[in-house]
């Protein structure tokens, strides 16, 4: 069962620690969130400096992590030793760890980190035995809220407030990735320079579409069959924005989006496809799988080849580049759907 993060906050709140943990998470980013939050918490609990130890499994054996384990602080009443690496541990090695979990030093925290998991790696002894030595947390992503109240307490961290409608476009086009959020805050951010409030032209100006039309509109066209608006937006958006190469990327990844909604339909639930294509809000998976709906796949196919054709003639300056690329949507605006 997953963990949203604002639990896992409120667990910690409450200043009862255990002896052992074992985080876990797709996103990276928000694994490094909550590891720096429960290292200022426990430190704060102690009131004092606490020894921060960061080992690597790859680079340390079991009885290296085992003896900083039961070894006791010179310079701290408390310990706490983050360890990355443990799902590579073999059965024999795991059972090392099992017997330590039996009998923890009281002076130490063992906190174990690992990225996302899969059916396969649960299977594993040192995932039981973990589950069975160590308090888990499998951290959920953040939703929706909890991914906007992130962005504007970051950007608030520095000093500066987003405008809602700047949030909502930042979540739009990039989902609840954090990395992916904490690069477009910091790419707005410069280019709102001594400005104490970031807007949404400025996170449409530095995610590469003019401020007067955005990726978005030019998506609506397609799918609402708009051929007009849509070839009059290819130029704009695709070949004078600031960072074209980033409107290629993302057009192309809602291309197969579409394709893997139209593929998995009626065999995977809604939200599952979501989130195996990167789309953890039901309401957004949802929204795309009627969006493909307007598609054949045959059609979807042909226009991710023509992409691809798109691509290798920007590297080679070809000029029918354009054309290819309005042809691209001349296609996909067709009123025909096979």
């Amino acid at each position: 069962m997953t963990t949203r993060y604002s639990e896992f906050q409120a667990s910690l709140a409450k200043r009862k620690f255990h002896s052992n943990y074992f985080l876990f998470s797709a996103d990276a980013c928000l694994l490094e969130l909550a590891k720096q939050t429960f290292l200022r918490t426990v430190e704060t609990a102690s009131e004092t400096q606490i020894a921060e130890t960061m080992l690597d499994l790859d680079e340390t054996s079991v009885d290296g992590l085992l003896h900083a384990a039961q070894s006791l602080s010179m310079f701290a009443p408390r310990q706490v030793i983050v360890v990355r690496g443990v799902m590579k541990l073999r059965e024999t090695q795991g059972r090392r760890l099992a017997q330590y979990f039996a009998d923890p030093n009281p002076q130490t925290i063992v906190v174990f980190l690992a990225g996302e998991l899969d059916r396969d790696q649960r299977k594993k002894k040192i995932f039981e035995i973990l589950k069975a030595g160590t308090h888990v947390v499998e951290l959920a992503p953040l939703d929706a809220d909890e991914a906007a109240q992130w962005l504007e307490r970051r950007a608030h961290e520095r000093g500066c407030s987003v405008e809602p409608s700047a949030v909502e476009f930042l979540l739009e086009v990039q989902g609840n990735d954090l990395g992916r959020l904490e690069q477009e805050l910091e790419k707005a951010l410069l280019f709102a320079g001594s400005q104490k409030q970031i807007t949404l032209p400025m996170v449409e100006a530095v995610f590469g579409f003019a401020a007067g039309h955005t990726l978005s509109e030019f998506v609506d066209a397609v799918v609402g069959k708009n051929k007009a608006k849509a070839l009059e937006l290819v130029e704009e958006i695709f070949f004078t924005g600031r960072e074209t190469g980033l409107a290629f990327w993302w057009f192309g990844q809602q291309l197969r989006q579409w394709l893997q909604f139209l593929e998995l339909g009626g065999k995977v639930p809604t939200a599952e496809i979501g989130r195996r294509v990167g789309v953890f809000y039901p309401s957004a998976a949802s929204r795309i799988e009627k969006q493909a709906r307007g598609f054949s796949r045959q059609s979807l196919i042909q226009a991710l080849q023509r992409l691809a054709a798109v691509d290798n003639k920007l590297k080679t300056s070809s000029v029918d580049t354009q054309f290819t690329m309005e042809l691209l949507v001349h296609e996909l605006t067709g009123s025909a759907h096979l």
